[in-house]
């Protein structure tokens, strides 16, 4: 195993080159968002135009904030990502602040949302497709519904709580890829490639053809994009709504910053982390901007903004090719997903980990598997709060909603240490030699970090002003409950004489 001799410290070993990298991040985005969202962000917009454009926009603050905190990783190449920024900008208790934020909500929240939408949405439309076939040949009984209700609690006559067949089902998902991971990051990477190669290559085919058909050969997808793109909405755009919208495409988008996380595991990451963002991000905001087109060309939008529109996807490549192909469709996208869940699994593993190295976590989370060099206990802590979610929560809304708002805080948060850090190291080498110290300077410093922030303080406050006090409130009281728990932490780790973090 492969040891720090001068900090004592067990690290990771640097596997992962640029491919590989690429691979991690297009497996985190290119997840259940893109084929979710699209019917959220019309109903809020109800404006053609508008739809397309924020998925443009929301492309360009991935992108900003991807040049922007590529500096941070390249600056600080450790396991952890953010929580390591915020831990050298703010002070350990704001480090201390993202990792509980991330193990109880937002990193959490985000494994739960994806196995429990992926179940919810393809599993059903799997189930639908196959119902017929398997009912016929007498082994239906060997088809589970996702829907079927497994357990329920009554209280006074009325159920109370009760759990459905795909709430296990993303629960055992959720065990399987943490058990994979814990098997060790080769492992992983294998699992990523095969996840994310084969299901997106198909997709992009599918989706091409698609595309093809409707430019060139399908006079009706003309007429009826023509048609959507001249729709009027009868009631004006709300400000909140508008936030609303902004929050599922930044859900979307998210998971370029997976690298970060990942960045004591990658080799040369001067070269690759910003390298990798650049062409994962352009290559993912060129396929969800032509992903959308082919929506509008083939559902009109008048029933995209319905309140239950259904699976967006599987019914406009159903309607073109049939429902066995919208099945094929349902069966890829499911298998995208789950690399985004192994992505999002594996990287979240490295903030306890960061944690558990600065004395502000269990100390059993700091070790690695002697075998498989994993960090196996952060990874089944934070599977099991993943369950935890999954069963308390159960609607893929609540638990999409609750883990993208702390996400876009924490990285407003993260993307304030850009101007921070680069003022302390003005502040002590000397303007010149703070070029010099750095190995790589964020594109387009300051105005990519500040179009980033101005967003991001936009979108949260729309989404806030919408929601109520009530709902900020709520936000507040937990952020203060995590100041409580880390002087807790400090208390435990100075009387354990725990070393300071470096």
């Amino acid at each position: 195993m492969n040891l720090d001799s001068t900090a004592g410290e067990h690290v990771l070993k640097r596997r992962i080159g640029i491919g590989d990298a690429v691979f991690f991040i297009l497996g985190n985005v290119i997840g259940i968002g893109i084929f979710l969202t699209p019917a959220t962000v019309a109903q809020q917009t109800a404006n053609p135009y508008l739809f397309l454009g924020l998925w443009v926009l929301g492309g360009l603050i991935a992108l900003a904030g991807a040049m922007s905190s590529a500096e941070l990783g390249i600056m600080m190449p450790h396991a952890g990502g953010d929580y390591v920024f915020l831990k050298k900008t703010y002070g350990l208790s704001t480090g201390f602040l993202y990792g509980y934020i991330s193990l109880l909500f937002s990193y959490t929240g985000s494994i739960a949302a994806m196995a429990t939408a992926v179940v919810h949405y393809q599993g059903q439309t799997i189930y639908q497709t196959l119902l017929p076939i398997a009912t016929s040949q007498g082994w239906d009984f060997l088809l589970p519904d996702p829907a079927a209700t497994v357990f329920a609690f009554e209280w006074g006559g009325e159920v109370a709580y009760s759990v459905q067949a795909e709430h296990l089902i993303a629960v055992g998902l959720v065990l399987l890829l943490t058990c994979l991971n814990y098997l060790g990051i080769t492992r992983s990477i294998i699992f990523q490639k095969i996840a994310t190669i084969a299901p997106a290559s198909i997709l992009i085919f599918i989706g091409f053809m698609v595309l093809l058909q409707t430019l060139f050969l399908d006079e009706a997808s003309w007429d009826l994009l023509r048609q959507n793109m001249s729709y009027t909405s009868p009631t004006d755009i709300q400000f909140s709504g508008m936030a609303t919208a902004m929050i599922g495409i930044f859900w979307t988008y998210a998971g370029w910053n997976v690298t970060l996380y990942l960045a004591e595991d990658i080799k040369n990451p001067e070269r690759v982390i910003p390298i990798s963002m650049i062409i994962s991000l352009g290559l993912v905001t060129i396929v969800y901007i032509l992903f959308c087109f082919v929506l509008l060309a083939k559902i009109p939008f008048t029933e995209m903004i319905q309140p239950d529109p259904g699976d967006l996807t599987a019914r406009a490549w159903g309607s073109l090719f049939g429902d066995w192909v919208g099945l094929v469709i349902s069966l890829v996208i499911a298998f995208l997903i789950f690399g985004g869940l192994n992505t999002t699994i594996l990287s979240g593993s490295r903030v306890y980990l960061a944690m558990a190295r600065d004395g502000i976590f269990f100390n059993q989370a700091r070790k690695l598997h002697p075998r498989f060099e994993s960090p196996y206990w952060s990874l089944w802590v934070q599977g099991l709060v993943a369950v935890v979610l999954i069963l308390v929560f159960q609607s893929f809304e609540s638990l999409l909603k609750i883990s993208t708002i702390f996400m876009l805080f924490l990285s407003l948060l993260t993307i304030s240490c850009v101007f921070l850090l680069r003022y302390r190291m003005g502040q002590e080498h000397g303007l010149m030699h703070m070029k010099d110290r750095l190995l790589y300077r964020a594109l387009g410093y300051p105005y990519f970090p500040a179009f980033y922030i101005l967003c991001v303080v936009l979108i949260l406050g729309g989404e806030l002003l919408g929601a109520g006090l009530t709902y900020a409130g709520t936000a507040a009281a937990l952020v203060l409950f995590g100041y409580a728990m880390y002087y807790l932490w400090d208390y435990r780790r100075r009387k354990n004489n725990t070393r300071p973090p470096v």
